[in-house]
Order: C-alpha cells, then structure tokens, then sequence
C-alpha cells in the first residue's frame, strides 16, 4: 500500500480551503498508516489532519466520533468529515493536549475497563446502522482471504504466503473457530484500545485517540482486542476482563468468556504472525501462553 507525504505548501493551501484559514505553524507530525499532522491555524484553532488511503469506512469513523463527543465521552471535537485531499482523504479534528500517558494507578487496568464500558454502552445504538467496513487488519479475524491471519495494510508480502511455526498456526485456526462459532448482538468498539492512544487525568481519560480504528463486532471481540492491547500477559488480561464485568455490572457467561480470550489470542497471534513475515523474532506470544490462552479459550 501506498501511503500519503504531505507537504507543508499543499497542507496550507488545503486549510484554507477546506477550513477559512491558513497555518501559523506546525505542532508535530506522525502516522505509521497516514499523515498526521498537528497545526495551529491563523485564526487561532488548533487542530489535527489526518491524511490516508480513502475508505468508505471512514465516514462512519467520523459518525462514531462525532457520536461519542456529543454525548460527553473524551474524543476530540470533529472538525471536517472525509474530505478529498489529491489523492488521498483528510479529516480533522480539535487538537486536544495535556494529560498523561498513564492513570494515576498506573497499569491497572480498571480505569481502561471503565473507558471502554462507557464508550460501548454509548455507541452501541449506531452499531445496526453503521458500516465500519473492513476492519484494521490486525481485528479482521473475519477476513475472506487465504489463511488464518489478514495480511498488515503496512507489510507487501502477504501473510499467508510465509508458513509460521505449527503452534502459532494452530493456535490461531482455533481462536478463529471459536470467535465464528459466537452468535450475539453487535456493538461498536475501538479496534486499537492501546495504552499510547490516551492520555490521563488522575483516573479520568482526559482523552482517547485513533477513532480510525472504530470497528463493529460482539462486545466479548470488543473485549478481547482491549485486554490484549491494554493487558497482554495471561494474568493481565484476566484482571482486566474481570474489571470490564464488574463496571459493566453483568458477569459473562462461559462461552461469551471464553471469546474474548480467543480474540485476545487470535490478536496476540497476529502481531506474532507479522513478526515472522517481516522477519524478526516472535515477541508477542510464546507457545506456553498459547497454550494457556486457548484453554481459557475453550480450545
């Protein structure tokens, strides 16, 4: 995949287009999937353009977004749906600083589970009507290709070309199963509830990034993406879905349990699944952890 570089001269020029006003200066840059680029206009707002690949998908990120700020949960203020860039789709938001990176708790992972409670139990009404199609690579679990895993926007060889070992394989084929086995309502959730997507105030999210990552799916998926992003090892996610319940104030049944541990495998599995086809060592899942993941998951 092709991703955007953007230029100081064009980004100004489409500010004043699309937004009634020019930059006075750049706050930053970064992206790894699109260009991300944080300004100050000369009118005085501050805000962030992202430039990507177009997706359909993204207006209903935009949906979701603008959702979620209305009703008071911590996402940056919606500027500008999808809009044409060149070639390329730009959207904007309010630049929202300050706040640390982690909960006055630290690592615990309740004041994650409180966020993504109210963050599901907010957006879950859009879910029948909101197409968030495709999902990121790294949630499609559901992907019609060949082989277990859904190849990285950002890799060019396609991962079921490159034969991991049989246990990751395995592992993942499994997860899979189970996850397709699971018939519930859908909901809407964040597909990338990572720690580096937040930032903090004491234990209140002050903020919570990436809504590009929003996706649909059962709240036990949800679930599972966030504990194996949020809380990676075996006993940390098992703390983290026991805080989920208890805020959510609902106990899951057996089998809705044991998918979102399957999701947190098929995920685990996944980022381990790029790491051998980008030729580096398996970091995010060992086969002892595979092993004790798909027994909780029922495997």
């Amino acid at each position: 995949m092709d991703f955007p570089r953007v230029d100081g001269r064009t980004l100004d020029e489409w500010c004043s287009r699309h937004l009634g006003s020019r930059i006075a200066a750049e706050r930053f840059r970064s992206g790894r999937l699109g260009a991300v680029t944080g300004v100050l206009l000369a009118d005085g707002r501050e805000v962030v353009v992202k430039v990507r690949e177009p997706a359909a998908r993204l207006e209903g990120c935009f949906a979701v977004q603008s959702l979620l700020h209305t009703a008071g949960f911590p996402a940056p203020e919606p500027v500008l749906p999808p809009t044409p860039f060149g070639r390329w789709t730009a959207t904007v938001e309010s630049l929202v600083g300050g706040g640390g990176e982690l909960p006055s708790s630290g690592h615990d992972p309740r004041p994650y589970a409180v966020a993504l409670e109210a963050m599901v139990r907010i957006a879950a009404p859009m879910a029948p009507r909101v197409d968030l199609e495709p999902k990121p690579s790294w949630n499609r679990w559901d992907h019609d290709g060949p082989g277990v895993w859904s190849t990285a926007e950002d890799v060019d060889r396609p991962f079921h070309s490159v034969t991991g070992p049989d246990w990751l394989e395995r592992a993942g084929k499994g997860a899979h199963e189970r996850i397709a086995g699971w018939q519930a309502p859908k909901v809407v959730g964040h597909g990338d509830w990572h720690r580096n997507n937040f930032r903090w105030r004491g234990e209140e999210l002050h903020v919570a990034y990436d809504w590009d990552s929003a996706i649909v799916d059962t709240e036990a998926v949800v679930v599972g993406i966030a504990a194996a992003w949020v809380a990676p090892s075996v006993e940390e996610s098992a703390a983290f879905l026991s805080a989920y319940q208890d805020v959510a104030g609902r106990r899951f049944g057996r089998d809705e349990l044991e998918v979102s541990w399957a999701t947190g495998l098929w995920l685990r599995g996944w980022k381990s699944k790029r790491q051998v086809v980008t030729g580096e060592p398996i970091r995010s899942l060992s086969e002892d952890e595979a092993v004790r993941l798909s027994a909780l998951a029922g495997l």
